[in-house]
């Protein structure tokens, strides 16, 4: 056990390095090694080695652990239905520690695993059998199946604060069954979920935060996606969602004060028309696919928002097609009450066929005070909106251009090099003239 390097005060942390040694190590023993898989060199678990020697020390650390309480356990390794009654030992093992938090994090991650999985380890609520109030109040689940408890009996789960499922089998009525009955419940998120047939309704008087993606069902082996239908939650103040369906889409959430979305260019016009719904809306996320216009039409204003976050995904935009950022302005202008814009253009082009810079209809906005916008490379369409922006808006305080962007899955800032070739001195030349409005309030990084 001296390698064991797993508990922070009351905190029980298990994952490959705290058990089984350092990265160094790891790859010395051989635990992990690195494969090609398509042109780039991943770090693999090698669990014919290392599964059973993770379970034995882990196993034989909760046997000795001797402290009267525990506040967490949290197991993060590529484990299954295999070891399913040792898991279950441990989960039994918390909540006699009283444990406030269970996080089964079975998809390994940082390190990649890829081999033919078997299935998933069944979270089976009679683990709390012996006790009608667990202590539990956040649960995490990767790569698990779960079904209703015995009796649809969600008693000792009554004081349940968080729920976080992905990559989980389940079926649409264990989740409207726990909405109902958890009634503390303030977050739950569903990522890459599969359930039966249909996504569920989600209905609470608890809810707080809600986040949904991708979760889909499996008809003849092809992925089906799922999509909200019904958000019924009177104290729901925070939705991210990735999914369609907006049509059929209803919601009843009157202190929403966040979204952070998923759309196209096909269903802008009818989310942006949504959002104003939302009276309270401060703060709105936007991931835009494909490429977007100037003919965007805005009918409603959305009255209260103060940030807006945009990200232009460059990576769905159609053969031959144009980028455009001023449709933004369109957005801008319906926001009267809007503080901070930032802008990412994802994986950004150069674009070779330079066009004509374009004035838009003069509007005024009297409230913005900062702009970033970062994936910058010199395109017209950049200079263009920047342009624009610094003419129309009068409070303007400072707008940041900047090269470096990122992908939404990761923290790892990436940039183009060709910004730092022709796109940042075109920039220069035009934007830092001496001439053009508002010059000074430009930052380039």
């Amino acid at each position: 056990m001296d390698k064991m390097d797993c508990v922070l005060g009351r905190d029980l942390y298990f994952d490959i390095i705290n058990v089984l040694g350092s990265e160094k190590e790891l790859l010395e023993t051989g635990y992990l090694i690195d494969c090609l898989h398509r042109s780039t060199i991943e770090r693999r678990v090698n669990l014919d080695m290392c599964r059973d020697v993770f379970v034995k020390r882990v196993d034989q650390f909760v046997k000795d652990f001797q402290g009267p309480k525990i506040d967490s356990l949290i197991v993060n390794f590529h484990l299954d239905c295999e070891q399913s009654n040792t898991i279950d030992q441990w989960i039994q093992f918390a909540i006699v520690k009283g444990v406030e938090r269970i996080n089964l994090l079975f998809l390994g991650r940082p390190y990649v695993h890829r081999t033919s999985r078997k299935k998933h380890y069944k979270f089976e609520f009679g683990l709390f059998s012996e006790t009608n109030a667990s202590t539990v109040k956040h649960l995490r689940l990767q790569y698990c199946l779960v079904c209703h408890p015995i009796n649809y009996d969600f008693i000792p789960l009554k004081n349940l604060r968080s729920l976080s499922l992905e990559n989980t089998k389940l079926d649409e009525m264990f989740i409207e069954s726990l909405l109902s009955n958890c009634r503390q419940l303030e977050e739950l998120c569903l990522i890459f979920c599969e359930f039966n047939s249909s996504m569920p309704k989600i209905v609470s008087s608890s809810l707080c935060r809600l986040k949904v993606q991708m979760c889909y069902f499996v008809s003849n082996i092809y992925q089906i996606n799922v999509n909200l239908i019904l958000v019924d939650c009177l104290k729901l103040t925070s939705l991210e969602y990735i999914g369609r369906g907006l049509d059929t889409l209803n919601f009843n959430t009157p202190t929403l004060k966040s979204i952070d979305f998923f759309t196209s260019l096909k269903d802008l016009d009818a989310f942006v028309t949504l959002c104003a719904t939302f009276p309270e809306l401060e703060i709105l996320n936007l991931n835009i696919f494909f490429k977007v216009t100037t003919s965007l039409t805005i009918t409603q204003p959305l009255k209260h928002l103060k940030q807006l976050d945009i990200v232009v995904l460059c990576a769905f935009i159609l053969p031959n097609a144009e980028c455009d950022l001023l449709w933004i302005l369109n957005i801008l202008q319906a926001s009267p009450l809007l503080q901070k814009l930032s802008i990412m253009v994802a994986d950004p082009e150069f674009s070779k066929n330079q066009k004509d810079i374009r004035d838009v209809e003069i509007f005024s906005h009297d409230e913005i005070k900062i702009i970033e916008l970062r994936g910058c490379v010199g395109n017209w369409y950049e200079i263009e909106f920047i342009m624009n922006v610094l003419n129309y808006a009068h409070k303007l305080e400072q707008i940041v251009v900047s090269p470096y962007w990122r992908e939404s899955d990761t923290l790892d800032w990436k940039s183009n090099p060709v910004w730092f070739q022709s796109g940042r001195k075109k920039m220069s030349e035009i934007l830092l003239d001496e001439k053009m409005i508002g010059r000074e309030k430009l930052v380039l990084m």
